[in-house]
């Protein structure tokens, strides 16, 4: 079941240790709507009842939706102390530089929002946490995409989709369902975020939603055994 707003703002107004003056800020910045990313994929996949883990988790206002055991990676402090402070399971990792150490690979999925066009290695990170998924889990990436329509690219330049400064990587759609495959997943779903389906060639948002699979994990690591320096 989803929380709501105002059930989420109580519980932030009456467990965070912060200052009234930084909850009533952080309210506003993270924590005044459901996020509209997060309601599309409450609405596509359960994650409300299964067990998720949230990389890059930030001050918990995603993590707070998912279902019960649950948990969040993230590689700062603060953060980390604000999603404890509210009883979620939240810890401090680099992510990119190994993440943490989880005890069990039981997650019903992995929730990866607008993170991997910010790393340096996007797979290593994918490649390493596809293993704490169940055999059904489920890894769901909402990213940045260039789109496929000349007019979409010209319309949202500028608008710190595909082309935000801070992005690493510019990916279109083939070439992140090429890094999932190569990571050792099958790509079993894309959906645009925004615009209908049948619109996709100008979403500059997705979905991209994945499962392990023995044959792929199987051709990622011969990939990986072939090219490492002899």
């Amino acid at each position: 079941m989803i929380r709501s707003i105002d059930e989420i703002q109580s519980l932030v107004r009456a467990r965070s240790t912060l200052p009234p003056e930084q909850v009533e800020d952080v309210i506003r910045r993270r924590f005044r709507t459901l996020p509209r990313r997060l309601q599309r994929a409450l609405e596509h996949w359960p994650l409300a009842e299964q067990r998720v883990l949230d990389v890059g988790c930030s001050f918990g206002h995603c993590l707070v939706h998912f279902g019960p055991g649950s948990v969040g990676l993230d590689n700062v402090p603060e953060h980390v102390a604000f999603c404890r402070s509210l009883g979620l399971d939240a810890r401090l990792a680099d992510v990119e530089a190994g993440g943490a150490e989880l005890e069990d690979a039981s997650f019903d999925a992995i929730w990866i929002s607008d993170i991997l066009e910010h790393l340096d290695a996007p797979r290593p990170l994918i490649r390493r946490l596809a293993p704490k998924l169940k055999p059904s889990g489920r890894l769901v990436l909402y990213m940045t995409v260039l789109p496929r329509s000349r007019l979409a690219r010209r319309a949202f330049a500028g608008r710190g989709f595909f082309d935000a400064d801070v992005h690493h990587y510019q990916f279109t759609l083939e070439t992140a369902r090429y890094l999932v495959e190569r990571a050792g997943l099958v790509v079993e779903e894309v959906v645009p975020h925004t615009v209908p389906r049948a619109l996709s060639a100008f979403a500059p948002t997705v979905f991209i939603a994945a499962r392990p699979d023995a044959a792929a994990d199987a051709h990622a690591r011969e990939a990986e055994q072939r090219n490492r320096p002899s």
